[in-house]
């Protein structure tokens, strides 16, 4: 048996299936291959950033993950205590604040296993294939095509799938990486832990007060609450010193829930262990032919900051828009190298972010942490991360810190589109709810509007613009009352100019021709 999709995506965890729903998004067939019958029962992934909500308000997801929260990012502190019971109990900033100045929506707390089938739900409606209990076994690819042989574990059956393009998203554990020939860098297993979830009726307070996590320094681990009373404890072990996963049995899990609770007679009924390596490296290219490599596949960092998750989620939306111009035919196939060239330096900043956290929260006795760089904010990761290479046109050297300072973003190209409220079609929305689709032109002045009408109707590119009467929503862009700023699919700048131009669509087509689009009347390859 034999069939064919436009993208086949190898892993049906959260970067496979957040690169499904965006892919379907910009309406692209495509089929995700996961050799597990169900999406996820643990809870690794937790906190999705204000970023990623963006990401996840484009697709119109934004109220669904909300009404099935199972937490609250900025509800309740994070602490420090010997134990639940310490009355000495240390309390930090919620980790993410307020993010309304700077963002049209705030981060949530919606674990893995709840995220998951909501991304997977919506990714079906819109069209996507999912084959779950199905194993990848083989592929090819060529010039032209990806060629794969894939397994129904229930049945055995075996099928060949043809795509034009395909996505590794076979997590940490997954062999296609190694298959396809690329090494990593970085300095690997730094640790390793142990994911314990549990039924209890621990009260979620310390104090009095509702915490969000809590790190015990009698356990050196972190206590997590959920809702209706299913905790996470995730736990370092060292099998250095013969620790072994299975011993991590329901009698290991009422002893270590009792001795962090610091009371007895708690109820601990294990619900699943899972053991998993604290890692830092990343993949020396996340491209490969027709194949991308995305989220822990590509880049593995510890979860101090909730950096890996989100960033994977950031990979798909970031590949998914340039696979879609290129598949429909309205850019060339260079625009695919963009992917490695903005991804990997990002997450090399961000990974050095995530290390820097994990040196100053937790210990490390195997002394296997280099050294780390300054932190910075974390919304400077979340929100300023910055291009300086890709699909977008420079206009002066970069900063030499790799993140710009999220408070202050101001329309460079390669960053984020700052956020505005502005009202549109007679609704007030963000400006950021502007982009999804297409790339956007930003201007008051009206001869660049006009320029870009022109272009879209002429040469069938998915081109639109907008502007206000006055500088208002504009002004933090400095683009001034006659100059413009193009913001591509993604939500990040890939040009602007202070000046009118002579030739506004002259001008413009250039812009969108170095950046990758095929940018002829006729709308045909070059």
């Amino acid at each position: 048996m034999s069939t064919s999709t436009g993208v086949l995506i190898v892993g049906g965890g959260l970067n496979g299936l957040a690169a499904a729903a965006l892919l379907a998004h910009h309406r692209i067939d495509c089929m995700v291959v996961e050799r597990h019958a169900e999406t996820s029962i643990q809870y690794k992934f937790t906190g999705i950033s204000p970023r990623s909500m963006e990401i996840f308000r484009s697709l119109g997801l934004e109220a669904e993950i909300r009404a099935r929260r199972t937490g609250d990012q900025q509800g309740g502190g994070i602490a420090r205590a010997r134990n639940l019971a310490d009355p000495e109990v240390q309390w930090s900033e919620i980790g993410w604040p307020d993010a309304t100045p700077y963002s049209p929506t705030q981060p949530a707390t919606c674990d893995q296993n709840v995220l998951e089938p909501i991304l997977r739900r919506h990714a079906e409606r819109l069209g996507a294939t999912m084959r779950f209990n199905t194993e990848f076994e083989t592929f090819e690819q060529d010039e032209r095509q990806v060629r794969a042989r894939i397994r129904d574990r229930a049945s055995g059956a075996e099928e060949t799938v043809a795509a034009d393009y395909l996505i590794v998203a076979d997590g940490a554990g997954g062999s296609l990486r190694q298959r396809l020939g690329i090494g990593v860098s970085g300095p690997g297993v730094l640790q390793h832990w142990m994911n314990l979830i549990f039924d209890t009726d621990l009260p979620p307070t310390l104090n009095g007060k509702r915490f969000t996590s809590c790190f015990v320094t009698d356990l050196n681990a972190t206590l997590t609450p959920r809702r209706e009373g299913r905790w996470l404890l995730a736990l370092q072990y060292f099998p250095e010193n013969g620790d072994k996963s299975e011993d991590f049995d329901a009698q290991r899990c009422r002893e270590l829930v009792t001795q962090g609770a610091g009371r007895p007679k708690v109820k601990a009924e294990l619900v699943d262990a899972r053991p998993w390596a604290l890692a830092a490296q990343i993949a020396e290219r996340f491209r490969e032919g027709r194949c991308f490599l995305i989220g822990d596949a590509a880049h593995l960092m510890p979860p101090t900051g909730a950096f890996g998750g989100n960033s994977g989620i950031h990979d798909a939306h970031n590949l998914a828009w340039k696979l879609a111009l290129v598949m429909h035919g309205k850019a060339r196939p260079e625009l695919l190298d963009s992917y490695d060239l903005e991804r990997r330096p990002v997450i090399a900043a961000t990974l050095a972010q995530a290390l820097a956290r994990l040196q100053s929260w937790f210990r490390d006795p195997a002394g296997r942490l280099p050294k780390p760089p300054p932190i910075v904010a974390d919304y400077d990761v979340i929100f300023g991360q910055r291009y300086d290479a890709g699909a977008i046109l420079r206009d002066g050297a970069p900063p030499e810190a790799p993140f710009e300072a999220f408070a202050t973003l101001s329309g460079r190209p390669g960053t984020r589109a700052p956020h505005h409220q502005i009202e549109h079609q007679g609704q007030a929305l963000s400006l950021l709810d502007l982009f999804g689709r297409d790339f956007v032109l930003l201007s008051c002045d009206p001869a660049w509007h006009a320029a870009a009408e022109a272009i879209r109707a002429e040469c069938d590119l998915p081109l639109a613009s907008w502007g206000p009467d006055a500088e208002g929503p504009l002004s933090s862009y400095g683009i001034g009352s006659q100059g413009a700023v193009l913001v591509r699919p993604d939500g990040f700048v890939a040009w602007r100019t202070l000046e009118p131009a002579d030739d506004r669509k002259a001008t413009l087509l250039g812009v969108l021709d170095r950046i990758g689009l095929r940018a002829k009347a006729d709308g045909g390859a070059r």
